[in-house]
């Protein structure tokens, strides 16, 4: 188990740090959250196989090099995809399209100059979250330019 100092140098680099235990409290993992490449992998993987996959997420976010029964890695990396869903106030299913995540990505891109892959989940769909705002305050803006214009073509 870490310390409090190497806890907070895996905070100051990871940015969140997530403590899974198993039921017991005997065993205790440091994982930090996937990037959205790991979790676009993640996906990929979970398509053939989806035990395969949610091993591959958990040993992709965890900090520490111990060894791990895989009983405890499919409850560590089910309990990082439970909090991938809870990270986003959108419905995401364990398998979404990949073209959404793409346009997710693209709108981000263009939005923040990011590159959105390097991003933590948590971090994307805050981003997204606001990339979103954004493209719907500008369309208001543009919605209302046109009204104006066209009310005052029309009133000459």
């Amino acid at each position: 188990m870490p310390d409090q100092t190497t806890l907070q140098k895996l905070k100051e680099k990871y940015g969140t740090v997530l403590k899974l235990t198993s039921d017991d409290q005997i065993i205790t993992a440091y994982c930090k959250k996937p990037t959205f490449t790991t979790f676009l992998n993640y996906q990929n993987k979970y398509k053939d196989n989806p035990h395969e996959a949610i091993l591959f997420l958990f040993q992709e976010c965890v900090l520490d090099e111990e060894n791990y029964d895989d009983e405890f890695m499919l409850s560590a990396g089910n309990s990082i995809v439970a909090m991938i869903k809870n990270d986003s106030e959108f419905s995401i299913d364990a398998t979404p399209q990949k073209d959404e995540f793409k346009k997710s990505a693209a709108l981000i891109r263009y939005a923040f100059h990011v590159d959105p892959y390097q991003l933590a989940m948590d971090e994307f769909y805050k981003l997204l979250e606001e990339a979103l705002w954004l493209q719907k305050h500008n369309e208001k803006r543009m919605e209302n330019t046109f009204m104006t214009a066209f009310a005052q073509t029309f009133s000459n």
